[in-house]
């Protein structure tokens, strides 16, 4: 997938391809996006934090949000930047696993490796019900214990 990157951004992966990446092409193929984690610039700052500590495991999204956007899913290997409130790069991850289950499929090892709150499943299901009910509003969705999400695994490969 072919992405475009904030300045700032574009340096940082030049980085990684030229001082850590075992196969530059490879990994430039691979690229699938930068993103924040949240709404806020609090939020992001929070979630690229836990995420650069391996803390942060585990991420989750609404498939309508892709299929919305004709945005394909991202594939095991898949690289991704992380950036904080700011716009900052943080850390480039790969993804190790990807899944689309309904909300209620989502077990406790999934909310623990989210690394958010206290990490508790009851606390995710509390949490991102209320996100993907806003999200489903916007799509013009119904929420329900049924709606699809891609579930994702990833973990730091720069900087390590």
């Amino acid at each position: 997938m072919s992405t475009l990157l904030k300045p700032a951004t574009e340096r940082f992966w030049q980085t990684y391809l030229e001082e850590e990446a075992p196969d530059p092409a490879k990994a430039r193929s691979w690229l699938y996006e930068a993103f924040k984690i949240g709404t806020t610039e609090e939020g992001a700052d929070d979630g690229a934090l836990l995420i650069s500590r391996g803390i942060k495991t585990t991420t989750s999204s609404l498939l309508w949000e892709y299929e919305a956007a004709y945005k394909p899913l991202p594939k095991i290997g898949s690289l991704s930047i992380v950036e904080n409130g700011r716009d900052e790069p943080v850390c480039v991850v790969k993804t190790t696993q990807i899944e689309t289950k309904p909300f209620r499929d989502v077990d406790l090892k999934f909310a623990y490796d989210y690394g958010e709150w206290d990490r508790t499943l009851k606390t995710w299901r509390q949490e991102c019900w209320q996100f993907y009910s806003a999200q489903c509003v916007e799509l013009g969705r119904e929420a329900s214990h049924t709606m699809p999400l891609v579930c994702e695994r990833f973990r730091v490969i720069y900087p390590r």
